[in-house]
């Protein structure tokens, strides 16, 4: 009997991490963190592009901010994903400007894809 309660603690432990993770799937942990204020423009050369900024809503620093905008043509057909990474470190409550090209597009759609949290928070919050 006690060789298998190794073996009953690590299933219960793997199976309760499953639903911990479950749980978590649907939530956009970065609409919390981070707000996305955005524009279609140009580039230098005329081509269709997004630019505008991550604002740093917590009390953390980030960096290795990477952004994904999804569009759709004039016909309502999904574009391929661009993705783009936000240079530079945000401190809390602060901002990064960015700026990439996109295929040419109606609508687009700005997120903040994935993020690296570094050094301590903001002191006394």
């Amino acid at each position: 009997m006690r060789r298998w309660l190794p073996l009953a603690v690590l299933a219960s432990v793997v199976l309760g991490f499953g639903t911990v993770a479950a749980q978590n799937l649907g939530t956009d942990q970065g609409a919390a963190i981070f707000r996305v204020a955005w524009n279609a423009t140009t580039t230098r050369h005329g081509q269709p592009a997004v630019e505008g900024y991550v604002t740093n809503q917590s009390g953390y620093s980030y960096r290795a901010i990477q952004i994904a905008i999804d569009g759709s043509d004039a016909d309502g057909r999904p574009l391929p994903t661009t993705v783009a990474w936000v240079n530079g470190e945000v401190s809390p409550k602060d901002r990064l400007y960015f700026r990439t090209a996109v295929p040419a597009g109606k609508d687009y759609r700005v997120a903040v894809r994935s993020w690296e949290r570094f050094g301590g928070g903001a002191g006394g919050m």
